[in-house]
């Protein structure tokens, strides 16, 4: 599917020099929010909200790649950066509000992530178990 969102719309909500082709994070926005749309079988997301999550979305890829600052000082020169890597969407305030507007949980499975399969002995030690033939 086109876009919903344009350039400008993405900048409109991110801070950035007005220069940045913001073409490639808007075609991952738009891949995500079609299979968010896909999964909506039961129609309960408008156009309009599609839309915005689309721009949330974009403005997220931007940002995970360009991270805003949570902190700085110019004359110190520190700074320290928003998120962390490995909290998928959870990461920027742009992918926590697309997980918000998306009222079919698909984002939010998504950022979950697949459940890994684990497995737990809970039973006794090997030297704190009795033998078959000692069993009464």
């Amino acid at each position: 599917m086109a876009a919903r969102v344009t350039q400008a719309e993405v900048r409109d909500i991110v801070d950035n020099d007005g220069t940045t082709d913001m073409t490639p994070f808007i075609t991952a926005a738009n891949a995500l929010t079609d299979r968010v749309d896909t999964l909506d079988t039961d129609g309960i997301l408008s156009d309009a909200l599609l839309k915005e999550i689309e721009r949330h979305l974009a403005a997220h890829f931007y940002q995970s790649l360009d991270q805003g600052y949570q902190s700085k000082s110019t004359d110190g020169a520190s700074g320290s950066f928003q998120g962390q890597y490995g909290m998928h969407l959870e990461r920027t305030a742009y992918g926590q509000n697309a997980m918000t507007m998306d009222f079919t949980g698909t984002l939010a499975a998504i950022n979950k992530g697949k459940p890994k399969a684990s497995m737990l002995w809970l039973g006794l030690k090997q030297s704190e178990q009795t033998d078959y033939v000692d069993r009464g």
